[in-house]
């Protein structure tokens, strides 16, 4: 069984007033950097009244997310409308992404809100992932994972990781500055760089996707060797259990036999005192 796993929940919203839009931007700081530690990845929309979000990864990972997101007191009626296993992730270059806030975006939520009634347990899981997806791709096409450090473990795993992330931002430099001087006319020059820059990019992300990809596999085997462990584990007690009832077997069998002897050699010596006794008689 694949140690990745899905979660897509929904919940109304409780955030009002102008502190809303900062609050929003806690949270996604605060997800970013708790995500990225533990190997979650995903994506959140917020509209006016209600959140939806998947969450992807381990899951031991994914379900202590969720325990710390149910207990966030800026939103209610939590809804859990997707927990699965899956084989791959879908948000692989995002530690979560933010999406909704397009017209676009509105429109798909609130298209998706009227089909359920605006009932959160009616909300199909795949509609909202699907959702999500394209929107993902539409907003933040880049992702947000490549800009923070990879944990050490990864680090260690990976150690040309450094040199591939200063590539990447000598090319967004590269990018920035190829911008800056062409803004004033697009030629055919500027859009030879453009392409380029997509091209590298789509090499990055193929990378990321595999080193993700790696970093996945290695969290499967290490569940599947602590199974085997566990099970060599209960193994060993019982054989263990077993060789103690043998002990005690072989430990109380002389003492058995030396009791029967001293009251065998008891009744004998009874036995001559007494026949003398009935002769003089």
């Amino acid at each position: 069984m694949s140690a990745l796993y899905r979660l897509v929940y929904a919940s109304k919203n409780l955030l009002t007033g102008p502190e809303a839009e900062a609050a929003v931007e806690q949270i996604l700081a605060a997800s970013r950097r708790n995500n990225e530690r533990v190997g979650v990845t995903g994506a959140l929309m917020f509209n006016g009244g209600a959140f939806a979000q998947v969450l992807e990864g381990p899951q031991k990972s994914v379900e202590q997310t969720f325990e710390r997101i149910q207990r966030d007191p800026r939103h209610g009626d939590v809804t859990v409308l997707e927990g699965t296993p899956i084989t791959e992730r879908g948000f692989v270059n995002w530690s979560m992404a933010f999406v909704g806030q397009s017209a676009r975006g509105q429109v798909l939520w609130n298209e998706l809100a009227a089909e359920s009634g605006f009932d959160l347990a009616r909300l199909s899981a795949d509609a909202v992932f699907m959702m999500l997806h394209d929107l993902v791709l539409e907003e933040e096409p880049l992702g947000n994972i490549m800009d923070t450090p990879p944990p050490d473990a990864v680090a260690r795993q990976f150690p040309d990781m450094p040199q591939v992330r200063e590539e990447i931002a000598h090319l967004r430099s590269e990018a920035v500055l190829t911008t800056e001087r062409q803004n004033a006319s697009r030629d055919h020059e500027s859009v030879a760089t453009l392409a380029i820059l997509k091209a590298a990019l789509a090499h990055e992300r193929g990378r990321t996707t595999e080193l993700r990809g790696t970093v996945d596999e290695l969290h499967i085997a290490m569940a599947e060797i602590h199974a085997a462990c566990d099970r060599l584990r209960a193994e060993r007690d019982l054989w263990m259990q077993r060789a103690r009832v043998l002990v005690a077997a072989l430990c109380d069998d002389p003492q058995e036999i030396r009791s029967a002897t001293r009251s065998a050699e008891v009744l004998a010596g009874q036995s001559m005192v007494a026949v003398p006794a009935r002769a003089c008689a």
